[in-house]
């Protein structure tokens, strides 16, 4: 039951230090607090380690979580990232996937440090490790240890000379197809959203997740054209789908932050609404 001394929306994309954010769970349930959010989700990468904490802290408070995670998935050489929620976050078969992703990041993680250094920038793996929990290591880390070791300014300075995909320094990373990634929420009894659609290149892939089992699009992101987010509605009304958004904040300094992007309400009753409905036919 939402509290209804908050407002009537959610956020449903964020990111905390357990994956490649800045803020801490304790900080994120602050600035939703903050921002009278009705309810918030925490989307790490490849990683729930942060969701019972975060549900715990925001309990306190009243403030409503929803379990999620960000899975990277890859078609056609294009990254396109599906959002879970409201899965079992004690699903062996998810968690144990989870992890096997996490370990292919550290692998290449390492990669990319050796391929550094072989070129005269000299980063320790421990030096990257520092910058993580240990949980979802990825080039954000990288790119937090080149800064404080002074080969970079920024991040953005780091991923434009070293960690972008046409570097030098690149290596590919093994990961699901998108089919593979709603399969694995949907198997936990989750909802499968697609994050930020407008970034791919190419629409056509998306009759085809909703074939595969796709639950709706995240049509409420703070990078999202005005055009996209009539399009990406359209599309929703269209195949039935669900229209969720969230900040994906990660916490940096030059973010709008937790509450910038936002959906009603409604897409949190929606999803639960389908789940039971899936349920029931199950």
């Amino acid at each position: 039951m939402r509290d209804g001394t908050r407002s009537n929306y959610v956020d449903l994309h964020i990111h905390s230090t357990y994956s490649d954010g800045l803020s801490t769970i304790r900080e994120i349930v602050e600035a939703a607090s903050t921002k009278q959010m009705a309810a918030i989700s925490l989307t790490d990468h490849d990683c729930i380690a942060g969701v019972a904490e975060l549900t715990e802290l925001a309990g306190r408070i009243g403030l409503e979580v929803v379990p999620g995670v960000e899975i990277s998935s890859l078609h056609d050489n294009q990254d396109f990232h599906i959002l879970g929620y409201f899965f079992d976050i004690h699903n062996d078969n998810l968690n144990r996937k989870l992890d096997e992703i996490r370990q292919i990041r550290i692998e290449r993680a390492r990669k990319i440090i050796d391929k550094l250094s072989a070129k005269g920038i000299v980063l320790r793996f421990e030096r990257v490790q520092e910058f993580s929990k240990g949980f979802s290591l990825g080039r954000p880390h990288i790119a937090a240890a080149l800064i404080a070791e002074e080969y970079v300014n920024n991040v953005a300075e780091a991923f434009d000379r070293y960690l972008n995909n046409n570097s030098e320094f690149y290596v590919p990373i093994q990961k699901l197809t998108p089919p593979e990634a709603i399969a694995l929420i949907k198997e936990a009894g989750g909802i499968a959203i697609l994050a930020h659609p407008h970034i791919n290149k190419d629409d056509s892939i998306l009759e085809t997740l909703v074939q595969e089992g796709l639950d709706g699009l995240e049509v409420y992101h703070p990078r999202m054209p005005y055009q996209a987010v009539r399009q990406y509605r359209q599309f929703c009304h269209k195949y039935d789908l669900i229209e969720t958004g969230g900040s994906d904040s990660h916490g940096a300094p030059h973010e709008h932050g937790i509450g910038s992007a936002r959906a009603p309400y409604s897409a949190v009753e929606k999803m639960k609404h389908r789940q039971e409905k899936t349920t029931l036919l199950h």
